[in-house]
């Protein structure tokens, strides 16, 4: 058996006591679900449509010019720069470090259009899963 000197007695105390600290913290799992149920518990009993508040006001001008400047903006240039990229690529010729440049620009301008497009029908999605739950949007809410 040997002896441990203070500062090594010392360590293994604060281990021992810091080791059911390390146990508490909940793996991802488990805070998705608690806040799946919280988010089903609470909006259970709403059966009013959520933001009526905003109708007539600057927050719904703001949402609408938002997504339409979103649309009116975004789509043309992901397509200015999807042409842009396929256009080097066909330039590109023998040259592979020009033509995996090429190659990366495309994919980074479809997931951007990807992107629009996702942020584009979400709120449509989001709104019939809501219904779904029991609570729905209101109509100045929905952008699109």
């Amino acid at each position: 058996m040997s002896e441990q000197s203070p500062s090594t007695a010392a360590e293994s105390a604060t281990n021992t006591l810091s080791a059911p600290l390390q146990t508490l913290a909940r793996p991802p799992v488990v805070q998705l679900a608690v806040g799946l149920a919280f988010l089903v518990v609470a909006t259970n009993p709403v059966s009013a449509d959520v933001g009526d508040v905003y109708c007539d006001t600057g927050v719904e001008t703001g949402i609408s010019l938002v997504f339409g400047a979103l649309a009116g903006l975004g789509l043309p240039a992901t397509a200015f720069f999807i042409g842009r990229a396929g256009l080097s690529y066909m330039r590109a010729g023998g040259n592979p470090e020009k033509k995996n440049d090429a190659k990366q620009k495309l994919v980074m301008s479809g997931l951007g259009f990807a992107i629009i497009v996702t942020a584009l029908v979400s709120p449509e999605l989001v709104d019939k899963v809501g219904s779904q739950m029991g609570f729905a949007f209101s109509d100045c809410v929905k952008p699109i």
